[in-house]
């Protein structure tokens, strides 16, 4: 069976938004993305972080500047994109993307532990807030992937505000970056 893991940035205070005028990304954790990439082949993305993170990543195989973001670039384009939504997304523009079209927490709990059990490497969360609660609230993960940034956001989305169901971890892994992020890496219990 596969595993869903969902993998975030995140600040001290919990805020899993915004991360454009908090997050301090690093070659560092760039290589730790990179590698994580090679037991997956599908990406969840939420259908209102959808565009942008579509038009970013296929801008970004080709025109950064960092051989290394060209590669994580290339591996995000190349797999399968889940994109979830409760509304009919128009436009799919990115490679290999496909959309689930939620129309309760029912069904989306059904189509999401059929892609669990479909033949393939491991699933990865990507994004947005409200996607991420999803799987939280629906118990419907198995890994749980932070990068902690020593910033205290004040303002933003938290990540686990009305998850309304508790669940244990076991940390499996932790890492402190250079650049003072902690990647912590728990598996569900």
């Amino acid at each position: 069976m596969r595993k869903v893991i969902l993998y975030m940035q995140i600040s001290l205070d919990g805020v899993v938004s915004d991360v454009d005028q908090w997050m301090t990304l690093s070659d560092e954790i760039v290589e730790d993305a990179l590698e994580s990439y090679n037991s997956v082949d599908t990406i969840v993305v939420g259908g209102n972080t959808y565009l942008s993170m579509a038009e970013y990543w296929q801008s970004a195989e080709k025109s950064s500047n960092s051989a290394l973001e060209r590669s994580v670039a290339q591996r995000i384009n190349a797999m399968k994109k889940v994109v979830i939504s409760r509304s009919k997304i128009n436009n799919l523009v990115w490679n290999n993307s496909q959309q689930l079209l939620m129309d309760d927490s029912d069904s989306f709990v059904r189509e999401i532990e059929n892609l669990k059990n479909s033949e393939g490497k491991n699933i990865s969360v990507e994004s947005g807030v409200k996607t991420w609660q999803l799987f939280l609230q629906n118990s419907l993960f198995d890994e749980l992937w932070l990068f902690v940034h020593p910033v205290v956001a004040g303002q933003g989305e938290k990540l686990f505000t009305d998850v309304g169901t508790k669940f244990s971890l076991q940390l499996n892994n932790s890492k402190i970056y250079k650049n003072g992020v902690v990647g912590l890496h728990y598996q569900k219990i």
